[in-house]
């Protein structure tokens, strides 16, 4: 009932969850320490994203900043929508890698529909399952973005699908590992994520509403991981738009 109450009341959601100071709970991870040339790497976005639903400008350029350093030559997106991501990500990584998207609405993809980036990705149709992966062999994915379902079932459904399709150097970024959603249940990824952590090493990175986990932080890259978590953050690391200090 307070959850259906909460639904139709994005305002009230919003401002309840302000009140939620312990929520997000994951290490804060510097990308910047993660990867030695990640501030080297340029970024070109020549259209912008639309629509409620596209992925906020800065999150796809933590992203494509990853998919550039990490060099990932097969991909995967789990919920695409209009396929700006899919084409932003087709245009930053090596000519002859492979993305997969998935999404359950059958138009998805038009961002890059007829373009010449289309015969790099490989757009599947349905609802995420055991069979939309079956000709994926294990290990088989350099790089996946989950930004699909967002409540707790859906976001534990997704990734619990295709962590075993990750390379072991290899990278899973979420999106929306934010404080939103809680009392209308539409975004559990951080309740999800934080039970995850108990198992894997899994990442705030700094600056976006982005969390980041690789296979190898738990093995030969662990000292490098624990090295870019940033237990107090720099003062050239906050993020401008979150604090209330006066700017001149």
């Amino acid at each position: 009932m307070l959850k259906s109450f909460f639904y139709y009341r994005p305002f009230a959601d919003r401002t309840l969850c302000h009140f939620l100071k312990q929520r997000l709970t994951l290490p804060e991870l510097s990308l910047q320490d993660l990867f030695e040339d990640f501030n080297e790497q340029p970024v070109t976005l020549h259209q912008l994203p639309r629509g409620a639903w596209s992925t906020p400008t800065a999150d796809v350029v933590m992203l494509l900043k990853v998919a550039l350093c990490s060099k990932p030559k097969k991909l995967l997106e789990v919920g695409s929508f209009r396929g700006y991501t899919a084409l932003y990500l087709a245009q930053h990584v090596s000519s002859d890698a492979k993305i997969v998207t998935v999404d359950r609405y059958p138009e998805h993809g038009e961002a890059y529909r007829n373009t010449r980036y289309a015969s790099m990705i490989e757009r599947r149709i349905g609802e995420t399952s055991t069979s939309m992966y079956q000709q994926d062999m294990p290990g088989s994915y350099d790089l996946i973005f989950i930004d699909a379902d967002h409540s707790y079932e859906g976001v534990k459904h997704d990734t619990e699908l295709v962590l075993p399709l990750v390379s072991p150097t290899g990278f899973i970024l979420w999106h929306d590992y934010a404080n939103w959603g809680y009392f209308d249940g539409k975004n559990g990824v951080p309740e999800y994520l934080k039970q995850l952590s108990e198992k894997l090493p899994i990442a705030h990175i700094i600056g976006s509403d982005v969390a980041i986990y690789s296979p190898a932080w738990a093995g030969e890259q662990k000292q490098h991981y624990e090295n870019a978590i940033q237990s107090k953050v720099h003062p050239n690391q906050v993020n401008p738009w979150k604090i209330m200090s006066v700017r001149g």
